[in-house]
């Protein structure tokens, strides 16, 4: 009995020293190195490292994208939402000039002469007393740095053969916003009240930032946000959460309604916090719509499910 159990224990030791283990070990690394990059800024303090590091992910997973292997629809995401974030950071250097007015000025034609961001301020909002409404909005704002990826995984193991449909739904829509951040560099509410153009306009997250622990925040803010402030059209925020609804809608319709909850909240704390204007909540509808619309029609010729690969080698799967 012993002589089989260390058989076995050979046996597996050497299914982890196989050439397809160890390359798979060394693309998910490369996936978590980028991870790592994004939020510690490295790739920003130093471009060369995300351009290496690039180069080498997608060298690794050329076989994987070749044998139409599922670990590639990782690869895309992980590495599409990395160089998205890469080249966003570039776009309010395209050599257009800040947009500041028209977002407002549409929002007060909707809303018959009504600017949302500051009727909402004026009246729920105390710059010397945080309350809990503000702490319910910024969570709700930063759970978008969670929630997209945390239902990324639930799906690639629950409910894997609808997971490239997720990610071109998600890592689409993102591309298509950048399309919108070189062309019409946009300033969000309260930058647009900080040069002038609206009416006082807080930067709530500021606030709360800096009662959670200021030196984190702006570590964080200066990774995911600093590189570009004027990229406020289309609302990424809201693009991606009703993207999680569009995809859930025709595949999970017992759990849409509460995705489009969720992005109903989200829209909320958006216009709320000084994040955005309702017209770039709209846009990043319309964004995210387009895409789901398109992944519709190009799914059944682009995702051909692969073939199984030999269940002696999980690390494969």
């Amino acid at each position: 009995m012993e002589r089989e159990v260390r058989l076995l224990q050979g046996e597996r030791w050497a299914n982890f020293r196989r050439p397809s283990a160890l390359l798979f070990g060394f693309q998910v690394s490369l996936l978590v190195a980028m991870v790592a990059s994004i939020a510690s800024r490295a790739w920003y303090e130093h471009l060369w490292v995300a351009v290496l590091l690039t180069a080498v992910t997608v060298a690794a997973f050329a076989p994987a994208v070749l044998r139409r292997q599922e670990r590639r629809w990782w690869f895309y995401y992980v590495a599409g939402i990395y160089a998205y974030t890469i080249a966003r950071s570039f776009a309010d250097n395209a050599g257009f000039a800040v947009r500041t007015e028209y977002a407002a000025e549409f929002d007060r034609w909707l809303f018959l002469g009504l600017q949302p961001v500051t009727f909402l301020q004026q009246r729920f909002f105390d710059p010397t007393n945080v309350s809990l409404l503000d702490w319910s909005a910024v969570w709700v704002h930063w759970s978008f740095f969670v929630v997209p990826h945390v239902l990324a995984v639930a799906i690639f193991v629950r409910w894997r053969r609808w997971f490239p449909e997720y990610v071109m739904i998600i890592v689409g829509t993102m591309w298509l916003g950048l399309v919108f951040f070189f062309l019409v560099p946009t300033a969000p509410p309260w930058l647009a009240s900080q040069l002038g153009a609206l009416d006082q306009v807080y930067r709530i997250m500021d606030f709360v930032g800096g009662r959670v622990s200021l030196a984190t925040y702006r570590h964080f803010y200066a990774s995911l946000g600093e590189p570009n402030s004027v990229a406020a059209v289309p609302s990424i925020h809201m693009a991606t959460t009703y993207g999680l609804y569009l995809w859930a809608r025709y595949r999970l319709p017992a759990v849409a309604p509460a995705l489009l909850v969720y992005s109903g909240i989200m829209a909320l704390a958006l216009v709320y916090l000084g994040e955005h204007f309702v017209f770039d909540l709209l846009v990043g509808i319309a964004c995210a719509t387009a895409v789901a619309v398109s992944v519709e029609s190009v799914a059944p010729r682009v995702v051909r499910r692969p073939v199984p690969e030999p269940a002696l080698a999980p690390v494969d799967a």
